[in-house]
């Protein structure tokens, strides 16, 4: 059993809303095409009586009735009640579903640390701010220094 719950009076006019575009749709505008072309061709033609908009409407469910017992088809929409699940099986469905949800927003943030991009500024920049003092060399690696030991040489050379 299917139960529809509507909820004070924005609720109701909801579902007003629902039924009148229902109604305006299904019913009203197949009604006002079968008047239409009722007036547009029958009565100039074979000059029948012209029809207002409630007898187009009583032609289209005619035509629509109609149509229905010749064809003796189901109707192409049909309504099933699936059956319920328990809450054992709920839980269940619930519990994959956190999983898998989990597993997404790991995967992506896997998928985002193995994608990088490493441009030719950031390469010179790591270069130089990176701190070479593990580096075990008699000779001192750091740009930097190198000013500071042409000044010591040029200061020695001076002294000679």
């Amino acid at each position: 059993m299917k139960i529809i719950q509507i909820d004070g009076i924005r609720g109701l006019i909801t579902a007003l809303f629902i039924v009148v575009c229902l109604a305006a749709g299904f019913v009203v505008f197949p009604g006002f095409v079968a008047m239409h072309y009722w007036n547009k061709y029958l009565v100039n033609l074979y000059m029948f009586p012209s029809l207002n908009l409630f007898q187009g409407i009583l032609l289209w469910a005619i035509a629509a009735i109609s149509y229905m017992i010749l064809t003796k088809r189901d109707f192409a929409v049909s309504f099933k009640n699936s059956p319920e699940l328990s809450d054992d099986e709920l839980d269940m469905i619930l519990k994959k579903a956190r999983v898998n949800t989990h597993m997404r927003m790991m995967n992506n943030i896997m998928s985002k640390a193995d994608k990088f991009k490493f441009s030719k500024k950031d390469s010179v920049k790591a270069s130089q701010d990176k701190d070479n003092s593990f580096v075990a060399s008699s000779f001192s690696i750091n740009k930097s220094s190198e000013p500071a030991e042409k000044a010591e040489d040029e200061k020695v050379s001076n002294i000679k």
